[in-house]
């Protein structure tokens, strides 16, 4: 009877110690994974800060670019340009040119166009 309990307790321990390595391993691999994903974590955060500070550049070069949309789009930035670069004038009836039959007309046609706004 002594060599069956003995047995029986030496079986138990087995036993026990199949569970206590089992468990051993599941919080081994536990801290593995745990570990993996605080590394993959820390990468995501990287990867997000590179990205946001991209995007803080290319915002601040929208809106300069923005600025000198403005600048450049101005009526009297344009009306400079057009005058000094490329010879442009006002429209009077000395430098425009009829195009129809009849005979031109005396006043020009912003003149015409004002009077008739106006009346």
């Amino acid at each position: 009877m002594d060599s069956r309990a003995e047995r029986i307790r030496a079986d138990r321990i087995k036993a026990d110690r199949r569970s206590a390595i089992r468990i051993l391993a599941v919080v081994i691999i536990g801290i593995f994974v745990l570990v993996g994903m605080r590394s993959y974590a820390a990468i995501i955060q990287h990867e997000n800060n590179t990205l946001i500070e991209q995007n803080e550049y290319l915002q601040a070069e929208i809106d300069s670019l923005s600025s000198q949309i403005i600048e450049e789009t101005k009526v009297t930035k344009i009306e400079k340009v057009a005058t000094e670069t490329y010879g442009m004038v006002y429209p009077s009836s000395e430098n425009c040119v009829s195009l129809s039959a009849e005979a031109p007309d005396s006043q020009n046609l912003a003149a015409v166009i004002r009077s008739e706004a106006y009346n």
